[in-house]
């Protein structure tokens, strides 16, 4: 089933849409960069396509290098300075866009959990969930979001 999802800053002005077939492809990061650029524990983000992302509305974009490698342009809005996404230079046609800004996240349910040697003690994974202690690697971690997509809910561990 293909459907298209909606999401936006906090102010509104900034708005985006993307085609998706089957479930959303949410990971929870728990690493230091994301607690500190989400002010929270860890980030529940999105693999999404960027052929099927567009936007409407002003943005600016940050580019900053990837302590792992590559260039990682995020994307804000400049009123709210809310992130919608970001785009990494080593992996070109995907965009990561933050689960937060869904219009409706209640259909996010994470199919894996990475850098989980900075999660907060008090944070639980569900039994099931895959989790790493950083980020593994890039073969491993799309292998679980295609056996997410294929299974339509919450996969075991490849």
């Amino acid at each position: 089933m293909t459907r298209e999802i909606r999401g936006g800053c906090r102010c509104g002005q900034l708005r985006y849409r993307f085609v998706q077939e089957g479930p959303l492809l949410n990971y929870c990061c728990h690493c230091l960069d994301c607690q500190k650029s989400t002010g929270s524990a860890f980030a529940d983000q999105l693999i999404v396509m960027t052929d099927s992302l567009s936007s409407e509305g002003r943005r600016v974009e940050r580019a900053m290098p990837r302590p792992a490698g590559g260039i990682s342009t995020h994307s804000f809005c400049p009123d709210c300075f809310g992130r919608i996404y970001n785009l990494n230079s080593e992996r070109p046609g995907m965009a990561i866009v933050r689960g937060g800004t869904l219009d409706d996240p209640s259909e996010l349910d994470p199919f894996a959990h990475i850098w989980v040697r900075r999660k907060r003690d008090w944070v639980a994974i569900p039994e099931g969930v895959p989790a790493f202690d950083e980020m593994p690697a890039p073969e491993r971690f799309m292998a679980l979001a295609m056996a997410r997509r294929a299974a339509g809910s919450r996969p075991k561990d490849v």
